[in-house]
């Protein structure tokens, strides 16, 4: 029996509204946007010191907020992906208003090493489907895009959760596949709204606005796909376990001698 998508859309949405879907997006948004202006920051500095002459290159201290940024954006990219990884955990849970503690820190060492060796190799595989044809980097990436939620939820190193995003979308790949049209085209969409505030980018405060917009963009579109995403999981994860319990109930009653 196919899945419904357009159900799980749904969920998926309620799911990203709800008072702790909210809150992540808050968060995704306010940690985005400081890693952007940091970025831009930087970016405006060195410009400013190029400008300056070689006597300002060459002091040896001209090269401290360079280093002190990057340093700084490399705690807020861990802060992002410890994020990603608790949204998962919280949208695979019943839980719709906190934002429970342990799903930030359980096994996050673990889980976040995972998940950056993981999705370096996900996106060459992929990356290599779509080289060949078109078609194989399609299939690749409706097969495995679980695997996320079996290294964040399960605790499962990446080489297995690829093998259980295999076997999970088994018989549901078209299904799944439109599923992952229909977000991308929604995702295109809260995209270009929010990409309107690229006509006041040019200056200071224009980049900043424009910033702003994507980071909005990007909060909101990161929380629903990835509550889109964890729903589809449930739900293919309650019909496996029924497939099984079904599985062994035949061989318990098949094995029963005949009255």
């Amino acid at each position: 029996m196919p899945i419904n998508t357009t159900n799980i859309l749904k969920q998926g949405y309620s799911r990203s509204i709800k008072q702790n879907g909210l809150m992540l997006m808050g968060i995704i948004f306010v940690i985005s946007v400081l890693n952007g202006l940091l970025g831009v920051g930087i970016t405006r500095w060195m410009a400013g010191q190029q400008l300056a002459g070689d006597a300002v290159q060459m002091n040896p201290t001209s090269f401290l907020p360079p280093v002190l940024g990057g340093l700084v954006a490399f705690v807020l990219s861990i802060a992002l992906l410890v994020v990603s990884i608790g949204a998962i955990r919280v949208f695979v849970s019943d839980e719709t208003e906190r934002l429970p503690r342990e799903y930030f820190s359980r096994n996050m060492v673990w889980a976040a090493i995972n998940f950056v060796i993981g999705g370096i190799i996900f996106g060459i595989i992929v990356a290599l489907g779509f080289v060949a044809l078109i078609v194989p980097g399609i299939f690749l990436l409706v097969t495995l895009a679980f695997w996320t939620v079996y290294v964040a939820v399960e605790d499962q190193n990446f080489i297995k959760a690829f093998r259980s995003s295999w076997g999970l979308t088994r018989g549901y790949r078209l299904n799944l596949f439109v599923l992952g049209v229909t977000v991308t085209l929604l995702i295109l969409l809260v995209n270009l709204v929010f990409g309107l505030g690229n006509l006041a980018s040019g200056s200071l405060v224009g980049d900043i606005v424009a910033l702003v917009f994507a980071q909005v963009a990007s909060a909101i579109t990161t929380v629903f796909s990835t509550a889109v995403l964890a729903t589809a999981y449930t739900e293919l994860k309650v019909r496996e376990d029924e497939e099984r319990d079904e599985t062994v109930s035949e061989d318990t009653s098949a094995g029963q001698p005949a009255a």
